[in-house]
């Protein structure tokens, strides 16, 4: 048994860890909320195409690629910027710039350093459609208090 649990490269999560989990995503989805970002919540599973265009060779070696009962190559999502990319081009014509969303879900990355990771959360914002150096501002600005938010105190962040 304790093979199988490192090949997977997974860790199950205790409740008490589940509700903290829970509790800080909770506080950043109305954080992000309150400063206009919208909850996008995207597949769990997409094409690995999607993935490959965006990050190349190093995020291929992380993936969990599959092909699926329909022969299509797929992957379980390793970030959501991609995903992210893909629901606005595909709603382009729908959607007001600049554009502002926010996400948080797992992620699955293989790594060959530690315990592999597998499954971990990600949490984030994607503002997309301003070339403004104010939208990067924006962005610093939303990094620098989410510490903050959730009452984590002796952070630095680095750029």
């Amino acid at each position: 048994m304790e093979k199988l649990r490192h090949l997977q490269g997974m860790r199950d999560l205790p409740q008490e860890s589940w509700l903290r989990l829970k509790d800080a995503q909770e506080r950043l989805r109305e954080f992000f909320s309150s400063h206009g970002y919208r909850l996008l919540e995207t597949p769990v599973l997409e094409p690995t195409e999607l993935f490959l265009r965006k990050a190349g060779g190093e995020m291929a070696s992380q993936m969990y690629s599959f092909t699926d009962a329909g022969s299509n190559a797929v992957s379980l999502r390793p970030e959501f910027t991609s995903p992210i990319m893909r629901h606005y081009l595909e709603h382009a014509s729908e959607i007001d710039l600049p554009s502002r969303w926010h996400y948080a879900g797992p992620v699955f990355r293989y790594e060959e350093e530690g315990d592999g990771r597998g499954q971990f959360t990600q949490v984030g914002a994607e503002l997309i459609g301003s070339s403004s150096v104010l939208a990067d501002v924006e962005l610093l600005t939303l990094a620098a208090s989410v510490p903050l938010c959730l009452g984590i105190s002796g952070w630095k962040l680095e750029l």
